[in-house]
């Protein structure tokens, strides 16, 4: 089989434990200590240790508290993470706070970006 190169923002499906799928609506806060893919919709904040994966369909109306947020889909809310890729097909209305931050050509985004390299955007006080 072919083997994918891994980079620091590609969250491979070997490390994601939850998905939400498309045709699911989650509402409420979830909080969990892995990775997180939601294809669905998530109505509420969402706290992960580990990472996000928001696919095209994805619609997230809440604030995120994560290390590693790819974004193909829409969120809604504010965003506190040490890496962010927004890729072509995201869309993100918010605040963001970011270590780093890489935006692809066909990618929007509305609300202000403040980038720092000293604090963790997350921490283990935020997830059970």
């Amino acid at each position: 089989m072919f083997k994918k190169k891994v980079t620091a923002l590609d969250i491979s499906t070997d490390n994601i434990t939850t998905i939400i799928a498309e045709d699911c609506k989650v509402e409420g806060s979830i909080e969990c200590k892995e990775f997180i893919r939601i294809d669905g919709q998530a109505l509420g904040d969402i706290n992960s240790l580990s990472g996000l994966v928001i696919g095209q369909n994805g619609n997230i109306k809440g604030d995120i508290r994560t290390k590693e947020l790819i974004v193909y889909g829409k969120i809604e809310g504010d965003i506190y993470v040490d890496n962010l890729s927004l890729k072509n097909s995201g869309t993100i209305i918010g605040n963001m706070l970011v270590k780093s931050f890489q935006v692809e050509n066909g990618a929007s985004y509305k609300g202000t970006v403040s980038m720092e390299q000293n604090s963790s955007s997350i921490s283990n006080e935020d997830v059970s």
